[in-house]
């Protein structure tokens, strides 16, 4: 989209490389809220909450999510948790269901220690 003739995305990486930034799209059109994601906690708010909108941007802000608790704990009882919380966020998502279904296909077998990073390399 563009913004003051901008060419904007809607999620892009934090500055640091690890957070992700979205704009509200529940501000939209009167106001032009940025909002920080750093945990699996802000991503799952985010989907519920439709800050995101859009089967694809949902998707996207799933595998974000799984990411960022990737980060946070890599263990195998993690992922699986992390999955089901997202997924409950909007159960019939079809985008949402795949970039989680994705993510387990290729972090299951990792170890934990190349979660974070492998969730990451596949969300970007």
């Amino acid at each position: 989209m563009r913004i003051h003739g901008k060419p904007t995305r809607t999620l892009w990486l934090a500055p640091d490389g690890w957070g992700v930034e979205i704009i509200d799209q529940t501000q939209l059109p009167h106001v032009l809220a940025v909002r920080r994601l750093e945990t699996l906690d802000d991503a799952e708010q985010a989907i519920r909450d439709m800050w995101v909108r859009g089967a694809p941007l949902i998707g996207v802000t799933a595998a974000f999510g799984l990411a960022l608790a990737m980060r946070q704990d890599p263990s195998d009882g993690y992922l699986g948790e992390a999955c089901r919380r997202l997924l409950a966020t909007r159960p019939t998502a079809v985008n949402l269901r795949w970039a989680l279904e994705d993510l387990q296909a290729l972090l299951r077998p990792a170890s934990p220690a190349e979660r974070a990073s492998a969730a990451y390399g596949r969300a970007v």
